[in-house]
């Protein structure tokens, strides 16, 4: 009888851990995710934009094409950096209001 109270007690602690652990876990992903949200909505309040997924995605594509133009400057190919900043400043343009 005292080796079923020993193997309660042990499986106890673990599950109390394992409990822990998963609690620990799920606040901290819970606390990413809530951070994560709230600079996508400032962003997007700030910037006059819908909240969808569709227009972050478009906003990415800008600001990349943006970045692109910049580095095609920095390398010299100044057709190529105003062809690239000319569509991403015509795709962010189209989105901001």
């Amino acid at each position: 009888m005292q080796s079923d109270n020993s193997f309660h007690w042990a499986g106890a602690q673990i599950g109390r851990l394992l409990r822990i652990i998963v609690d620990g876990l799920s606040g901290f992903f819970g606390h990413i995710f809530v951070a994560i949200d709230a600079f996508y909505t400032g962003l997007s309040g700030e910037l006059g934009i819908s909240g969808s997924l569709f227009s972050l995605l478009i906003l990415v594509i800008g600001v990349l094409l943006l970045v692109s133009g910049l580095r095609a400057l920095t390398r010299r190919h100044l057709v190529s950096a105003l062809i690239q900043a000319f569509f991403g400043v015509l795709l962010l343009s189209w989105m901001i209001h």
